[in-house]
């Protein structure tokens, strides 16, 4: 997806839904995990931002993606929604996939099950792969009832709102003498050595910082 791109699609019926990173949620726990097991590795993994995980209804629905930077479209979005539902951080290198409770489960049990080489035949019961810049996600779920004052539906039955950030710069500073480069360290030691350097201008010695 690019940025402030929509995307729309439907989805099948199942009790639950995730967002997961492809490559850094282990999708692998134990053969004999039981569902507590994966209530237990889904809190784990939601303070380790590789997954989100929703409750939803059973039956095929049709998602609304939205992926921006845009501060201001994130809130006439959430002024204008329906209620949240769900919201969640998820870190990412570049693909998140959408997949069902059951399906996460029975990779959970089999070593060699995947999300994609076992995939179910139906295109839309099949795990839906969204190539996405990397970063992290500030993710944000709407639900769309229908009305109860005309009965319609709408054609939209979740929004998701993905808010890119992108990695930050890294915490460390590598820094040079004139003898040659030491290790990385870190900002803080870094900027120590520079301003003790800098102040008793040592004859003969030099720093300066790398570019990051």
């Amino acid at each position: 997806m690019e940025m402030n791109q929509e995307k729309a699609f439907a989805h099948e019926p199942g009790e639950s839904l995730a967002l997961v990173d492809v490559e850094t949620y282990p999708v692998f726990i134990d053969k004999k995990a039981d569902r507590l097991d994966m209530m237990a590795h889904f809190s784990n993994q939601m303070q380790a931002l590789t997954i989100l995980s929703w409750k939803a209804p059973a039956r095929t629905r049709h998602f609304r993606l939205l992926l921006t930077e845009n501060d201001h479209l994130v809130d006439r979005i959430a002024r204008s929604s329906p209620a949240q539902i769900a919201s969640g951080n998820l870190r990412t290198y570049g693909q998140i996939c959408l997949a069902t409770h059951e399906q996460l489960f029975d990779c959970a049990r089999h070593r060699t099950h995947d999300l994609f080489h076992r995939a179910p035949r139906s295109k839309i019961a099949r795990p839906r792969l969204l190539d996405v810049s990397p970063g992290v996600y500030s993710i944000t779920l709407y639900y769309h009832a229908p009305s109860l004052a005309s009965g319609e539906k709408s054609e939209v039955d979740y929004t998701v709102v993905l808010r890119h950030y992108p990695f930050p710069p890294p915490r460390v500073a590598p820094v040079r003498l004139h003898a040659g480069f030491l290790p990385p360290v870190g900002e803080e030691v870094a900027s120590r050595a520079w301003a003790a350097i800098t102040s008793h201008k040592a004859p003969g010695v030099g720093l300066s910082k790398v570019s990051r």
